[in-house]
């Protein structure tokens, strides 16, 4: 008999931004852009919070994943979270991750973060080995020669106020890799505070 391979899914925790805050974060790259970095940015939709990176997963996996996030946002509370500034990976030096920074709600980010960590560490998943840094990422530069540019670009945005939003909801997502890019989708939604049933 020829049994079928288990089929893998690359999975990821996440929160989400809203209409709004996207949109500010479109006109903020098309303002850099005019400040003289032409980069290639994540698509808006892309736009996200990684809150915890599990990769590729069996199915069974999967639904562990689900319950643990069920479990933390039950336990957790909506915040506002805050956008402020824009800087750089490993620095504004040698820029190769654009982000945008985080005020109010990092905090709470790392704590969703460990929560988390802590919860899947119990469905047998490897315990992250970095410290949660919240951020959001806008790009990645892979070409050096652009660094020059980049830099005096963004020098005029390293204060500047970018957006807020309501977070009320922490999303399991799946990310679908091709030649053009990824794509996510969502695999369940839960609210904080209060479970959101989903279908399986």
């Amino acid at each position: 008999m020829i049994t079928n391979p288990v089929t893998h899914h690359r999975i990821f925790i996440a929160v989400e931004l809203d209409a709004t805050l996207r949109q500010r974060i479109v006109d903020l790259e098309d303002s850099i852009k005019q400040a003289g970095a032409g980069l290639r940015w994540i698509t808006a939709q892309n736009l996200h919070f990684t809150v915890r990176f599990l990769g590729e997963i069996t199915p069974a996996q999967l639904a562990q994943v689900k319950l643990a996030t069920r479990e933390v946002a039950a336990a957790s509370r909506p915040f506002q979270l805050v956008l402020h500034g824009v800087g750089a990976f490993p620095s504004l030096a040698r820029p190769q991750v654009i982000w945008a920074g985080v005020t109010n709600g990092s905090d709470q980010l790392a704590g969703l973060s460990a929560q988390l960590d802590a919860v899947l560490a119990r469905h047998r998943f490897p315990r992250e080995d970095r410290p949660y840094v919240a951020h959001l990422t806008l790009t990645r530069v892979r070409d050096r020669r652009l660094w020059g540019d980049l830099v005096r670009a963004l020098s005029g945005f390293r204060e500047v106020a970018v957006g807020t939003q309501q977070v009320e909801t922490l999303t399991v997502m799946e990310s679908h890799l091709s030649p053009r890019g990824a794509r996510y989708t969502r695999v369940e939604e839960v609210l904080l505070g209060q479970i959101l049933k989903s279908p399986e």
